[in-house]
């Protein structure tokens, strides 16, 4: 065994904890499935969460000022 006292551990909460996709792709579908739309809704969702990195990028260059995360996500909702 080390000597080295363990003091932290470390991961990513939102890519190991949260399955974002899957969450949105069920609660879409269980919204929408009674209003009869009927698609795949994981396609959907993964469609959606795409657009994230490239909206961030305007941000991060500077090329767009601050915005909040929920305005980036409704702006890539209403595109997909």
């Amino acid at each position: 065994m080390s000597d080295l006292e363990l003091k932290a551990l470390v991961f990513d909460v939102f890519g190991t904890v949260v399955d974002w996709r899957t969450s949105i792709a069920n609660e879409v579908s269980n919204q929408l499935k009674d209003k009869g739309f009927d698609l795949n809704w994981l396609a959907f969702s993964e469609a959606w969460r795409a657009k994230y990195q490239p909206s961030m990028e305007g941000v991060r260059s500077g090329k767009r000022g601050y915005v909040r995360l929920d305005v980036l996500h409704l702006e890539n909702l209403m595109e997909v």
